[in-house]
């Protein structure tokens, strides 16, 4: 790897036309492009304050930031940093890391997009991944989003499209036009000076509105709300809900919006539900132990076997099916303990507000699935003695019972079902 220096004004133009690995781009003060890459890899032509280049491998550059750079493929992640003039980029095959740079456009990037302090509009026009964007002093303007989206401080217009949830918290509105849609949750913070008209659709029929008065619920498809004196309109369409939040943002608060919490006694409800499970599978194991129990008692009449015995061999099946209800029951009892804990802990973590947001939540709002807890683990087999399994043997020989009964007997007496 070497690097190779190109003597420039403050403000050239930079053509990359594409680069099949990586690319670096940081802007400074200095007059002078600095490429840093394999040597057979790349390709360079400087001619009037024009640089235009190709590299077969990973790249890093530093040019003046009073450049205006156009990038057209890149078929690994970008990060460029510190352009104050205009950036134009066709396609980048990775994820696009943006700061601290001027007016941009984006064709398409496959993987996500991250941008912070943008001094221009931002716009883009399809993002395969994610899309996360932070003060914009501009126009945000998204085509496409397939994931997720979250936009904090935009200074102009939004018009956002996302097919997973959409996160909005905005400081000021000085756009002329909002569009927001998702495919699923539209979460939207808003200051309490706001003035708009809003319009408001949800596939789910839940829209959750908080005031500095109060908070509403709207359980219906299209609701209308006029903030201030209703100047500009906002319109957002979500497929799953919407929860808008009017309030001043305090200097504790987390970065991210309002979420629907979990009721308080949520660990409790789980732990009844759970409850509710164990002791209708107690009651269960009890009746299939006493239909058991009744079956045998038949057989042991029809053979003739003495009531002594018969009273031995059904008193040691009981005690062992007895225990090995009891060790079950105990181990789903710790298994619910188990459950109770993590829910207390996630529980915890929630009213953190946890800055975690990878997931899809779909149309139907956020899920919290708890898996049910573990059927009860066979009972240890016991070993029945010499005596007992030559009883039933014999009595198997003299035909007094059947293969399949004598088969029952034994298992009875191993603990088994």
């Amino acid at each position: 790897m070497t690097k190779e220096r190109i003597s420039t004004s403050l403000a050239p133009e930079i053509i990359i036309e594409e680069v099949s690995g990586d690319l670096q781009f940081r802007g400074w003060d200095e007059p002078e492009v600095v490429l840093q890459a394999e040597t057979e890899d790349l390709q360079v032509n400087e001619q009037d304050d024009v640089v235009r280049l190709n590299c077969k491998s990973g790249l890093e550059m530093r040019a003046p930031s009073g450049a205006t750079v156009q990038l057209g493929q890149a078929r690994g992640n970008v990060r460029i940093r510190l352009l104050e003039d205009s950036l134009k980029i066709e396609t980048v095959n990775g994820s696009l890391y943006l700061r601290d740079v001027a007016e941009t456009s984006v064709d398409e990037v496959h993987g996500d997009l991250l941008a912070r302090q943008v001094t221009s509009h931002l716009k883009a026009s399809t993002v395969n991944g994610n899309m996360v964007a932070r003060d914009v002093q501009g126009d945000c303007l998204i085509g496409d989003v397939a994931g997720n989206l979250d936009l904090r401080d935009v200074e102009g217009s939004i018009q956002v499209v996302a097919g997973g949830n959409a996160r909005l918290r905005l400081t000021s509105l000085a756009g002329s036009e909002y569009e927001i849609e998702a495919g699923g949750n539209v979460h939207l913070r808003l200051p309490e000076d706001s003035s708009l008209q809003l319009k408001l659709s949800s596939g789910a029929q839940y829209i959750l509105v908080k005031l500095p008065d109060g908070r509403q619920l709207h359980q219906e498809e299209n609701y209308e709300l006029a903030l201030g004196d209703g100047g500009s309109v906002m319109n957002i369409s979500a497929g799953g809900s919407i929860y808008l939040t009017v309030r001043e943002q305090s200097r504790d608060e987390e970065d991210f919006g309002d979420f629907p919490s979990l009721p308080e006694d949520f660990g409790e409800q789980i732990a009844r539900q759970v409850e509710a499970q164990i002791d209708a599978q107690m009651e269960m194991m009890n009746r299939q132990l006493n239909e058991q129990l009744a079956g045998f008692s038949a057989t042991f009449t029809k053979s003739g076997m003495s009531p002594e015995e018969k009273e031995r061999i059904m008193e040691r099946a009981r005690e062992r099916s007895e225990r090995a209800g009891a060790q079950a029951q105990e181990k789903m009892r710790r298994a619910q303990e188990k459950l109770e804990r993590k829910l207390e802990s996630a529980r915890r973590r929630e009213e953190a507000r946890s800055q975690t947001w990878k997931s899809h939540s779909g149309r139907g709002g956020w899920h919290i699935n708890f898996s049910p807890p573990p059927p009860p683990p066979p009972p240890t087999k016991e070993t029945v003695s010499d005596e007992e399994r030559l009883t039933i043997l014999r009595m198997l020989e003299e035909k007094k019972i059947t293969l399949e009964e004598a088969e029952n007997l034994l298992s009875a007496l191993e603990g088994q079902e």
